[in-house]
């Protein structure tokens, strides 16, 4: 479902913007002896094109904006920016980027909203969800009004919105953040975002960046252009703002050591005591540089990793001057987050975890969580997305292959693959590590009862992959999600119990 963004933000009534002063707020150098234009919007989808609008046309992953310009002008734009080089009748400006320059138009048009609260980004391979809603409980239990732009959702001035994108178009991230009244808004910022400018004109008051691990390498062509698309959410910080990063991570190391020779505040957290947030490795807690005394997690969500993920709640609590104590309160009533190691418990003492886990990093702290909760066996149900970086897959099946007892592939995501194609994938892994700790069901309503059937007392299915996100394929059970399936496949046991 396509929604109209422009119909849920807070109406800008007959707000208008002289075209020479959004020239004015761009960065490179444009044709300025145009006439004085009204501009009443700013928008690249030349759907939303009203009259006075300034269309801006940009080359996507797989459409090209300038290919829909002639529908613009038709739907009444005044104005087009683009990279080509045209003879149109209407006012037509070049440049050479315009990926950056709508994200800087758009944050002019709607006033700069960025500079008029907090605004934290948070960026990273894994953890910018749970992160994120930690960090939205700390501050609303310090009694601020807290908005989120992420995976799951955009929750802006208490209402839920549906998120198309982890991180929304520069046009709707910056009508968002005109909509927000809110006193902090938290971003979830994607490399893909970062290197298509998305955030463009969006100013930060704190960059968190998790960890890096091997993801999106169909996208970026090595981990370390990887690294650099993230590393650019820290020229999004105001002066003054603050970094804080994960000293454990390799590549956040790298970071750390690019940010202090700049003027940039730098604080971290990890294992070792000079930390601004010290982490212990086998207990819950947390010590703050120069406390007397460490502070105890009670964490509602399991796992070191979301230790780390509390431990950057924690810190940015000390940054912004809030209160310890409700903080730590916030961050161990954290939970159910959709996806994110959602159990479902059956009869029999069997457990079910739903988990968006998808990287090698990801499936090694879910599974070795799911071993300190003291499971019996571990029977895991996983698969590769089609059309997408096929480098992981190996490190992903070696993972699950050391920490669970027991596999089953099916398919994820096949995105354009053809099943044949990805079903002989499957096989291929599966013969490459022998047949008897695992085996293939290629339908994944099949493959969660299946697994479910061979689990016992005292035993763990974990199901990674698609977390919160609903299935693009139609399968057996004729559910739509992964939690759908297990809830489904639960009913029937539960109805299979009372007749016996």
């Amino acid at each position: 479902m396509r929604v109209n963004y422009s119909k849920v933000c807070r109406s800008l009534g007959e707000h208008q913007v002289k075209l020479f002063e959004l020239l004015n707020h761009v960065d490179e150098p444009t044709q300025r002896d145009l006439e004085d234009i009204d501009i009443t919007g700013v928008t690249d989808d030349s759907r939303d094109v009203k009259r006075g609008y300034m269309f801006v046309a940009v080359e996507g992953y797989n459409h090209d904006g300038h290919h829909y310009i002639n529908e613009a002008l038709e739907n009444g734009a005044s104005v087009v920016v683009g990279e080509q080089q045209l003879n149109l009748s209407a006012p037509y400006i070049q440049v050479n980027d315009t990926k950056r320059i709508l994200g800087q138009m758009a944050s002019h048009f709607y006033g700069h909203p960025s500079d008029q609260k907090i605004v934290i980004g948070v960026t990273g391979t894994n953890g910018k969800t749970t992160t994120s809603y930690m960090l939205k409980a700390v501050f609303e239990q310090n009694g601020y009004n807290c908005g989120l732009i992420g995976t799951i959702e955009y929750f802006i001035n208490g209402e839920s919105l549906p998120s198309k994108n982890t991180t929304p178009g520069a046009v709707t991230l910056q009508k968002l953040l005109h909509d927000s009244q809110d006193d902090v808004v938290i971003i979830e910022i994607s490399s893909h975002a970062l290197k298509q400018h998305r955030v463009a004109g969006v100013q930060l008051d704190e960059a968190i960046f998790t960890n890096l691990d091997s993801e999106h390498l169909d996208y970026h062509n090595s981990m370390q252009e990887y690294f650099e698309s993230k590393f650019q959410i820290f020229n999004l910080l105001k002066e003054n703002g603050y970094a804080l990063l994960n000293s454990d991570d390799k590549w956040c190391r790298q970071a750390i050591e690019q940010l202090r020779d700049s003027k940039i505040n730098v604080h971290t957290v990890g294992i070792k005591e000079e930390n601004d947030v010290q982490i212990f490795e086998h207990h819950q807690n947390l010590h703050v540089k120069g406390a007397t005394s460490n502070e105890l997690l009670e964490l509602k969500m399991p796992g070191l990793h979301n230790r780390y993920n509390a431990a950057f709640g924690l810190l940015t609590s000390e940054i912004f001057n809030l209160n310890r104590n409700e903080s730590i309160q916030a961050l161990n009533h954290v939970e159910n987050i959709r996806g994110r190691f959602e159990i479902v418990y059956f009869p029999g003492n069997k457990k079910v975890v739903v988990d968006y886990a998808h990287t090698p990093k990801g499936f090694y702290h879910c599974l070795n969580t799911i071993r300190e909760c003291g499971a019996r066996r571990i029977i895991h149900v996983f698969g590769f997305r089609g059309a997408r970086d096929p480098s992981k897959r190996l490190s992903m099946m070696k993972q699950s292959i050391e920490v669970s007892d027991y596999y089953i592939l099916t398919f994820d995501d096949l995105n354009d693959t053809p099943e044949n194609d990805m079903e002989q994938t499957l096989n291929q892994f599966h013969n490459q590590f022998g047949n008897n700790k695992g085996e293939v069901v290629t339908d994944r309503t099949l493959a969660i009862e299946r697994a479910i059937e061979l689990a016992g007392d005292g035993d763990w299915v974990v199901i990674t992959g698609k977390g919160h996100e609903s299935f693009k394929h139609d399968f057996k059970w004729g559910t739509k999600s992964d939690l759908e399936t297990v809830e489904k496949v639960l009913e029937h046991v539960q109805t299979a119990t009372r007749l016996s």
